[in-house]
């Protein structure tokens, strides 16, 4: 028998699969599961007071009309073409989220979902507050105007300082005094130590650090022996996580702690690898957080400094240990399963308040310890980094953003033509929006409010 003609077929049949689409509930939210879809297929485009969605496809998609009962409303759902509307009948507030599911995380195959999330359940972050490590010298503040692309906890800090001594001149802040989780934008104090120690001999530019699939973290990086300032380049440029830690791990966990501690930053934690927070919110370290990691987070938050110290070492030991890619599949489960929530990543990620996490970046650029080499690798190397505004008022501006599911954040600091100098912090976990690939949309749009505000400080105008 000629099997030839038959795989052909099979190939053929596979490459042409007509697009389908099923609805059921996924724990405490309502998926609508495309399949023969590309995985950027599909655009979201939220109703105005957030009931509801229109989407759009580039493929026609099987009709389907139903209406979906929940505790306290009814889903409209109409797939109809290349179009989907979705409809909170009451005009309830009702999430909804557009993602491409990777093969491996839910079945073999790969699929679209678009997830609704009824009011009931949904979960909010409740920005935690602290008090200030030393009390804040009174300056003179501009109202807050909040961004209107965001949606959840917005934690603000803008000051215009001193380029000379890094002291606030006027601010512009919104909940500066609360704990916000980092993300990839803590990158900067890994790249911040690793130059004092090139400075002080320790390491160099060149030197080599073995990067091998032990010490990867998720998604993707280069392996071999690599030198210090290409990862350092990688870890802000491209986010590379594994550069991160692998330059983490090298300056020391507790080491950074320690820098950032003897900078008057009492409330701030910089001793996670990007690896050990992934691997906890993921579920895979039982053994540090317990069978509930969103309880063990707390408990574990809530212990003094030097046992939540004690934990987190444990955390970054043991996430060593670690297969990245099954590292990755069980970290997208963990983000749309019903035990997700984002209060647990303050606790498990590095975290900051605005005002502490900007003067941090005001210390980093104006340390006295770097020579003039690492100063200006450290302000190369920002001036790469996501995101900033290509404006001709702009005379420097150096940024690191991160994000992840529901948050998203960015930090740096500005300089106009004027001379004028700004420091900023901007963090916004628990937004409607969840995806990474999603939120990261907002970047430009986050660059863009820096530097109206920025402008708006400087100008002293309200």
């Amino acid at each position: 028998m000629n099997i030839r003609p038959l795989i052909a077929a099979l190939l053929v049949t596979t490459a042409h699969a007509a697009p389908g689409v099923q609805g059921d509930w996924h724990g405490a939210f309502y998926r609508l599961t495309l399949t023969g879809l590309g995985p950027r297929d599909g655009t979201l485009s939220l109703l105005p007071g957030g009931t509801g969605a229109d989407l759009r496809f580039s493929t026609a998609l099987p009709t389907l009309i139903r209406t979906v009962p929940t505790a306290q409303d009814q889903i409209q759902i109409n797939v109809k073409g290349q179009g989907v509307q979705i409809r909170s009948a009451q005009g309830r507030p009702l999430r909804v989220n557009l993602m491409s599911v990777r093969a491996g995380v839910e079945g073999p195959t790969r699929f679209t979902a678009i997830d609704l999330y009824p009011e009931e359940a949904w979960t909010t972050y409740d920005p935690v507050p602290v008090t200030p490590c030393r009390a804040p010298v009174p300056v003179p503040e501009l109202p807050y105007q909040p961004p209107r692309f965001a949606s959840g906890p917005v934690g603000f800090y803008l000051a215009q300082i001193d380029p000379r001594s890094g002291t606030p001149l006027r601010v512009i802040a919104n909940d500066p005094d609360r704990l916000y989780p980092l993300a990839s934008t803590f990158k900067q104090i890994v790249l911040w130590g690793t130059l004092r120690d090139v400075t002080a001999g320790r390491l160099s530019l060149n030197t080599r650090l073995s990067v091998t699939e032990a010490n990867r973290s998720i998604e993707a990086y280069q392996p071999g022996a690599r030198t210090v300032q290409n990862l350092a380049t990688q870890a802000i440029v491209q986010s590379e996580n594994t550069a991160s830690d692998v330059l983490h791990l090298r300056y020391g966990p507790d080491r950074l702690q320690a820098l950032v501690t003897a900078q008057g930053a009492c409330h701030t934690r910089v001793d996670t690898t990007t690896k050990a927070w992934w691997a906890a919110q993921a579920g895979l370290l039982s053994s540090v957080y317990g069978p509930d990691v969103n309880a063990g987070a707390q408990q574990a938050f809530s212990l003094p400094p030097a046992g939540e110290a004690q934990i987190r070492a444990q955390a970054v030991q043991q996430a060593q240990t670690l297969n990245a890619d099954r590292l990755l599949d069980h970290l997208d489960r963990a983000f749309f399963s019903p035990t997700y929530h984002p209060q647990t990543e303050v606790y498990l990620q590095n975290r900051s308040t605005p005002r502490e996490w900007a003067a941090l970046i005001t210390r980093l650029y104006l340390d006295p310890s770097l020579n003039a080499g690492t100063r200006a690798f450290l302000r190369d190397t920002l001036a790469k980094g996501c995101c900033r505004v290509k404006d001709p008022s702009v005379a420097y501006w150096g940024s690191k953003a991160g994000s992840g599911w529901r948050n998203v954040t960015m930090s740096g600091l500005l300089t106009l033509t004027t001379g004028q100098t700004f420091v900023y912090a901007y963090f916004n976990p628990g937004s409607d929006v969840i995806d990474s690939p999603h939120i990261e949309q907002q970047l430009p749009d986050i660059a863009r409010y820096v530097l109206d505000n920025a402008r708006r400080l400087g100008g002293g105008a309200p």
